[in-house]
């Protein structure tokens, strides 16, 4: 049993949680919570190995045992004390492992893409890539200035979907090489056509601004369309993931439909 604040791997972990340089650095994460970890395990995502605590759930300890018969990762045990200086959650659930990060290829001619743009939210970003997973989303890019995709807090809102959805975080010049000439769609509170009278049939790129200002200038820029989501009441403008949310089930409902007519 692993005792020490000092030990290389308590230490690795506490690093990877806080900062977002050493995840980088060393291209891993750190995911917590049984199902997280079976999503992962499902997806055939590369483990590094795996800490638990005696406070761990039936559901857990089969999860080890399976893991643990096959050899296919390092299964350590720590103190309950220990685990709870690792966790980023309020109440540990006796299980994290590292995972090696690695991104899924971007496709070749994208048809349906989020650019999410300064979305510093942790809990928004988690919940687009959530959603954009359900919707048949192909990817979901990072612009500067948008949240660690990897951070605790986004992993946990995202469910799983990272094991699944190709997720990059590019340079502008990088975002306009790859998706040059390709409509891009920019969620706007005003002064854009409102969705459901804009044609979202064909390949699109649905631009997402942050929380508090928007798009970024440089995102402004680049959109090539502006769309507007229709409220009666008096708020001004929706949170960025609900937002993105309506936009991203518009896309499926449109393309859905023509595929049912034809």
């Amino acid at each position: 049993m692993i005792t020490s604040t000092s030990n290389p791997k308590i230490k690795l972990v506490r690093a990877l949680q806080t900062q977002s340089r050493k995840r980088k650095q060393e291209n891993s994460c750190v995911v917590e919570g049984v199902r997280l970890i079976e999503e992962a395990i499902a997806a055939s995502w590369p483990l590094e190995f795996i800490l638990y605590d005696q406070t761990l759930s039936d559901r857990g300890k089969l999860l080890l045992a399976s893991l643990e018969s096959s050899a296919q990762v390092e299964v350590l045990e720590t103190s309950t004390r220990i685990m709870g200086t690792m966790s980023d959650t309020e109440t540990p659930q006796g299980i994290l492992a590292v995972l090696k990060t690695h991104a899924f290829p971007l496709p070749k001619a994208p048809t349906f893409i989020v650019l999410a743009d300064q979305v510093r939210n942790p809990g928004n970003l988690g919940t687009i890539l959530r959603t954009a997973e359900a919707t048949g989303v192909e990817s979901v890019i990072l612009t500067p200035g948008t949240v660690d995709a990897f951070s605790p807090k986004v992993l946990r809102a995202g469910m799983g979907a990272h094991f699944h959805l190709p997720i990059q975080a590019l340079a502008w010049h990088e975002i306009h090489r790859y998706l040059k000439g390709t409509p891009v769609y920019l969620a706007s509170s005003d002064a854009g056509t409102p969705l459901w009278e804009t044609n979202l049939t064909d390949a699109c790129v649905l631009l997402i601004g942050g929380e508090a200002f928007g798009a970024s200038p440089l995102g402004e820029e680049f959109a090539t369309h502006r769309v507007t989501i229709p409220m009666t009441g008096r708020t001004e403008s929706l949170n960025a993931a609900v937002a993105a949310a309506i936009l991203m089930a518009e896309v499926m409902r449109q393309r859905n439909t023509i595929r049912k007519d034809n």
